[in-house]
């Protein structure tokens, strides 16, 4: 195993947050509605239509991946935003779906240092260094990690291990209900370890953070903490420049979308329905 890529979404959950906007209404909407803008109804209907068939990263990240559900919701949300913005600029399009294709490609147009051609070497070298972990070649990691028999345990310690030490992730995992724990050292091709514990560290790729990885079919979950880590080092070449200017200019379309669905608020409030959310958020499966 030479190195492992983890690819989760650059979205991240904002509805929730203090500021996000909200109808003042007297009587909540039928039971299947996670969300409204300006009063249209977001349904689970709509939301579970885009999750993609296979919605869970291969490891999940405490801090780092809110969940299909939440991030299916931002999207909806943002759908309908966009989609109100892209009639009042009068855009054109025999489709709903049409018409924000067009607002995106007019956003990103518009909006500088948006492509990979636009972003220059200086810029595109410091955020490789801040992003490494996104591009594997792993050298060496030292870990931590407590194996358990039940997944809803072994969800419950990667949420309380999220910002503790060595001595205090051990601690939790133990008394969380792990039926064994550790520590070792895993070299680039993840032998030192199981295969597993190599696979969430590699995922994880930051020293202090802390990713649980599955084997559902052997009813064996990990959860574990990367204590220090260290990548091989990379010449900079035209293949590298590409591959890295490439990811930097999607996170910033993304953010670009998120910043402009976000300022649309103040035009078509968006209210969630939280515990709706959080109810259907607590029956997910653990990663697979």
């Amino acid at each position: 195993m030479k190195r492992l890529l983890l690819t989760v979404s650059f979205v991240t959950l904002t509805l929730v947050a203090t500021g996000c906007g909200s109808t003042d209404q007297s009587v909540d909407p039928s039971p299947n509605v996670l969300a409204t803008v300006a009063g249209e109804p977001v349904t689970v209907e709509q939301v579970r239509a885009l999750i993609p068939d296979s919605p869970l990263p291969a490891v999940l990240v405490a801090g780092g991946y809110s969940g299909p559900w939440p991030e299916a919701l931002e999207l909806a949300v943002r759908d309908e935003l966009l989609g109100r913005e892209a009639a009042r600029r009068g855009i054109d399009g025999s489709t709903r779906a049409e018409q924000i294709a067009t607002l995106i490609t007019q956003e990103q147009n518009n909006a500088a240092g948006l492509t990979a051609e636009s972003i220059a070497d200086g810029e595109a070298r410091a955020w490789y260094q801040e992003h490494r972990r996104l591009f594997g070649n792993v050298a060496q990691a030292d870990v931590a990690w407590g194996e358990f028999s039940d997944p809803a345990k072994a969800r419950m310690a990667l949420a309380r291990a999220a910002d503790t030490n060595q001595p205090t992730f051990q601690s939790l995992v133990r008394e969380g209900g792990a039926t064994d724990s550790g520590t070792a050292t895993v070299d680039d091709h993840g032998e030192g370890a199981d295969p597993m514990v190599s696979r969430a560290a590699f995922a994880v790729g930051a020293a202090g953070g802390v990713g649980l990885s599955a084997d559902p079919e052997n009813n064996r979950w990990w959860v574990v903490r990367v204590e220090r880590i260290s990548f091989k080092q990379m010449d900079w070449d035209a293949a590298l420049a590409y591959k890295v200017k490439s990811a930097m200019a999607t996170y910033r379309r993304e953010e670009h979308l998120r910043r402009l669905a976000h300022s649309l608020r103040k035009n078509w409030p968006v209210r969630v329905y939280e515990t709706r959310l959080a109810d259907i958020v607590a029956t997910e499966e653990p990663p697979k």
